[in-house]
């Protein structure tokens, strides 16, 4: 379909709204001028609404053939204009310019810029919400993957100061990740684009408090948390997943031996454990996809930062045996170092590696988990560090005090 070539321009003294009507008569071919005429009787009686509606009778014509420019500022000055309204009457005439913009995917990135125009004009909050809900499945629709990542960040940076109830928090935020996911040119867990739908994910779980149940779209998306930690290279992140009440929940759900999985890998005893939760539930990798092999070599480094847990916590001196390696581990002996040279470059541990004694002397940890049990470790040691510095402090002081009373003696 050609677009006309009726130019909207200002014409002196005429109305603006009028002046849109004159552009509807040429995309329609009134010579006449039968809308405008009609839409200036309206004007002058004061019945705004009634003349927007005259026009917005032929909103698909004017959507499908005004030109871009044509458009745009018709959807700016019937929008405009309507915002000096009472909110009902103008709400029903912005709506009537968003129900035509949405009704054809057609030159979508036109109407999509409508959309924005609208979006942008509308002060009220509840309305502006529900204006960018539309344009996010118009988006989708349309398929505009170009407007997605803007579109995505808007509500990143955005949705927290809108004061969202959790339903449409979650409502918006899967929209978002979803599309982001569906225009994304790769499907590796470990990119930038990856990242972005994770955290996205998160904060979408992170609306879900204890004891609250999932549903069939929030089970999805714990899933799909777990496959990406499961997936990723990088052994830090997310390691506070069980500290999520969506998360949790999932025991309540079909995809309990997912959880079962996740927290075999944080809080299990080694690869021991990682092979009888195998032995018992080997289904579940071919359920998300994941290869066994690449799992259990994650839990390997893992069992090995929790072998180095214990070993700081034990002791001041952070040594861990290459025998207790390879038992927790279940590798050969001659793999160890390899395993504790792996774990150093995922940043997971400090160690340096004594090879006539065959230990290895961690210096920091990563921990798998960081809950309330880790705070409590944490405060206790700051407790000790405290009262240590408070010891050291006293016997500097009386040492000062001592010399001051040696130089007054002399």
């Amino acid at each position: 379909m050609t677009a006309s070539t009726c130019v909207l321009v200002e014409t002196g003294d005429e109305d603006p709204l009028v002046s849109v009507a004159t552009l509807v008569d040429g995309l329609v071919g009134d010579a006449s001028g039968k809308i405008a005429k009609e839409c200036a009787a309206l004007l002058e009686a004061g019945k705004f609404v009634d003349a927007v509606g005259k026009i917005m009778a032929h909103g698909a014509k004017l959507f499908a053939d005004a030109s871009e420019k044509d458009l745009e500022a018709s959807v700016l000055i019937v929008g405009g204009l309507a915002q000096r309204l009472p909110a009902a009457d103008a709400a029903a005439c912005v709506d009537a310019l968003v129900q035509a913009a949405l009704a054809s995917t057609e030159r979508g990135p036109a109407r999509a810029n409508a959309l924005f125009s609208l979006y942008n004009m509308t002060t009220d909050l509840t309305a502006r919400l529900a204006i960018l809900n539309k344009i996010l499945a118009y988006v989708r629709s349309a398929k505009l993957g170009t407007l997605v990542a803007p579109l995505a960040r808007h509500v990143e940076d955005n949705y927290a100061s809108w004061n969202l109830d959790p339903a449409a928090t979650r409502a918006m935020l899967q929209s978002i990740f979803s599309m982001l996911a569906e225009t994304s040119v790769t499907t590796d867990v470990n990119d930038a684009a990856s990242a972005r739908v994770l955290d996205l994910q998160l904060k979408y779980l992170a609306t879900y408090k204890p004891g609250e149940k999932l549903d069939a779209t929030a089970e999805d998306v714990a899933k799909a948390t777990v496959v990406s930690f499961v997936r990723s290279n990088d052994m830090l992140f997310k390691c506070d997943l069980l500290g999520y009440p969506a998360i949790k929940a999932l025991k309540d759900t079909k995809s309990a031996n997912v959880l079962g999985l996740l927290e075999t890998m944080l809080t299990g005893d080694g690869m021991g454990a990682f092979a009888a939760f195998a032995k018992s539930n080997g289904d579940v990798f071919k359920t998300l996809s994941v290869d066994e092999a690449e799992c259990a070599g994650k839990m390997k480094v893992l069992a090995l930062c929790a072998l180095a847990e214990s070993a700081t916590a034990a002791s001041s001196s952070g040594e861990v045996t290459y025998a207790q390696v390879a038992a927790a581990l279940q590798c050969a002996d001659g793999e160890v170092e390899g395993w504790i040279v792996r774990a150093i470059g995922a940043r997971l541990i400090e160690a340096k590696m004594d090879q006539l004694r065959g230990v290895a002397v961690v210096t920091r940890v990563t921990h798998r988990v960081f809950g309330k049990e880790q705070w409590a470790n944490l405060r206790a040691r700051l407790d000790v560090w405290r009262e240590n510095l408070a010891g050291a402090a006293g016997e500097v002081s009386k040492a000062l005090d001592a010399g001051a009373e040696a130089l007054v003696a002399h």
